[in-house]
């Protein structure tokens, strides 16, 4: 395994994950969160099955996954994120832009 790989691997085993509810139509609420999260400089691809976001915080990078799993439930993973910022603060802000 090459430096790089073993790094990707490593912050997949590191990563962080939580599944939540969404109201309404998935299409919406991803439509909403995706503008939000562009709106304030990150970046956020993806489709109603899967994808991929990142924001920038004062400390560093974040950068996520999202999987919905069925109709109403969203997986959000954090890949990557600031050592400094906990994975509480990120859930938090997550769920908000969701609410």
């Amino acid at each position: 395994m090459d430096k790089r790989t073993a790094i990707a691997h490593n912050r997949r085993i590191m990563a962080h994950f939580f599944t939540m509810p969404v109201s309404g139509p998935i299409s919406v609420s991803l439509g909403k969160v995706g503008s939000e999260i562009t709106c304030s400089g990150g970046s956020f691809e993806g489709n109603e099955s899967c994808g991929t976001f990142s924001g920038k915080t004062p400390l560093g990078f974040i950068k996520g996954e999202y999987c919905c799993i069925s109709a109403n439930e969203i997986k959000i993973t954090i890949v990557e994120k600031p050592f400094l910022v906990p994975y509480s603060v990120i859930e938090a802000k997550i769920r908000e832009y969701f609410g």
